[in-house]
Formats: C-alpha cells, structure tokens, sequence
C-alpha cells in the first residue's frame, strides 16, 4: 500500500509530467497497459483544468487528492515492474495487460476499477484525516460535494475517451458507440456514479473506524472486494466471447 515515503509528487503538473514520459514509454514498448494510462492522462489534463477555472469548491484540496491518487497509482505500477506485491485488483489488471490478449475496453475497465474501487477510498480517507475532517459535518459536506462534482468531469470525458480510444488502440469503438447511439455513454455515467458513491461510503467507513486493526480489516476489505469486481469484468461473458476479436480490432500504431 502507498506509504508517505513512495510519495512522487507535490503538483499536478508534475503527476502529468511523468505521466506523459510515461505514456511514451508504454507505447515505445507495445505494453498494453498503455490504454488505462492514457484514459488516466486524459482524465488528469481536464482535472487540472477545472482546478484553475473555480469548478471546486475547494480546488487546492482538489489537487491534493488528486495528487495522493496519482501517488497510489505509481506505487502499483513500480511494485508490479519490481515484481513486488500490489493491491490484487491493480495486479490482475496489469497481468490481463500483460497477456495481449483482451479488447481495448477490458484493459481500460480493470484498470479503471483498480484505481477508483481500490485505491481511491483511501486517498480520501487518509487526507480526510490529515486535515481531521471527520466527524465535522461542514467540512465533510463540502468535501462531498467535491467529490461529487468529479462525476460531472467523467461524465464529459466519455466521449473524448472514445474517440482517443478509437484512433490510437481500437478501431471499431466508433462503430459500437454509432449502433449504441447514446445508451453506452449514458450506462457508462451511471456506473461511474455508482462506484464514486460506493467510495464515498468506503472513505466513511475508514474514517469511523473504532481502531487500527478495525481500519487495515476494511482497508482489506476494500481491495478484496475490487479484486471480485475485476475478476467478474474479466470473467463476463460479453467480454470473453469478443476477446478473440482483439487481434483484428486493436490498431498498430502503437501495440
């Protein structure tokens, strides 16, 4: 688990620094975990967007947590490139990667189901704490509510994600989101609510904790339970039997 000493960064502009040089070195390698971390990149660059025009109530708390988010994420990846232990949810993500075999879509859902089932509770849930936030209803409402608005930043990114998506890794997204029409963004939103509300939950739960052995059982919880909900993504039927289209549908320009 991220510690403050696996730390990498302070800014925002430095998260999205090394994950630009990063994203080049996926791509120069033909590593499929390169879909997850350029839908992350670009979920990043509008973030740090919104933190500069007033769309947080709080944006320098905003960045702090999207600076501990960053943190976990490259704490996985340096783990699992070490050959060291990572939280179960993000090492079934970057094995399924590993293997090239999977669609576009299943690299992009494990990975996103690593980093806001698994990783995001505690982020929260520790700088809640640094900032003892918990049990002051003000403050915690207005966190929430930041937390909350993050769902409007996801919900205007799906499109660009597709068509990032469409013209760098898969070829046929933009046929699938033309028969779908908007059902598949719209289903998209409402997963993605849920999850970030399932979280919310999650961080509470941390927060109010009795003891330590009490918070590292719901901290194992947590990852267990986002291991249950990658293996049932890598598992669904959907998936599985459009797999052996991945070879056709994944464009070369980079894997």
């Amino acid at each position: 688990m991220a510690g403050k000493q696996g730390d990498k960064f302070q800014t925002i502009q430095q998260v999205l620094d090394v994950m630009t040089e990063k994203l080049l070195v996926l791509q120069r390698n033909e590593d499929h975990r390169v879909v997850f971390h350029h839908v992350y990149l670009l979920m990043t660059k509008e973030m740090q967007k919104r933190l500069s025009s007033g769309f947080f109530l709080d944006s320098d708390w905003m960045e702090r947590v999207l600076v501990g988010f960053a943190n976990f994420y490259f704490h996985a990846i340096d783990a699992y490139e070490a050959g060291l232990p990572c939280p179960p949810a993000w090492d079934l993500a970057f094995r399924v990667a590993s293997e090239k075999k999977g669609l576009v879509l299943l690299d992009a859902l494990l990975g996103i189901n690593a980093h806001i089932n698994s990783d995001l509770p505690v982020v929260m849930y520790e700088i809640l704490k640094e900032d003892q936030a918990w049990p002051d209803a003000r403050i915690m409402l207005r966190r929430h509510q930041d937390h909350n608005r993050i769902n409007d930043v996801l919900k205007d990114l799906i499109d660009i994600v597709q068509d990032e998506l469409a013209l760098h890794y898969d070829r046929f997204i933009h046929l699938i989101d033309l028969l779908m029409g908007r059902r598949d963004e719209s289903f998209a939103s409402f997963v993605l609510n849920h999850c970030r509300t399932n979280v919310w939950y999650n961080t509470e739960l941390l927060l109010d904790a009795s003891n330590e052995d009490q918070r590292n059982f719901l901290r194992q919880q947590i990852e267990n339970d986002a291991h249950t909900i990658g293996l049932k993504i890598a598992d669904s039927r959907p998936l599985k039997i459009t797999k052996y289209l991945s070879f056709f549908t994944r464009k070369k320009r980079w894997l």
